[in-house]
């Protein structure tokens, strides 16, 4: 799966869709990372805040193209 990325407008947090539908999570500013599953919770990592609704966004997409027959 190529990798999909997202950069938060407001805070330029980086979310990058992993292939098991987490998301890793990187502040710019400070360096912390954090893994988020698609429902907003926080699995692991220095970073325990990330926003919700992009990360159902992109966990959701790693899912679907994860599962035969999804999106290509």
């Amino acid at each position: 799966m190529p990798e999909k990325k997202l950069i938060d407008p407001i805070n330029r947090y980086v979310y990058i869709a992993r292939a098991d539908g987490r998301v890793d999570v990187t502040d710019p500013d400070t360096g912390k990372t954090g893994i988020f599953d698609d429902k907003g919770v926080w699995h692991s990592g220095e970073l325990t805040y990330a926003n919700r609704q992009l990360l159902g966004w992109i966990g959701r997409l790693a899912v679907r193209r994860a599962t035969p027959g999804g999106d290509s």
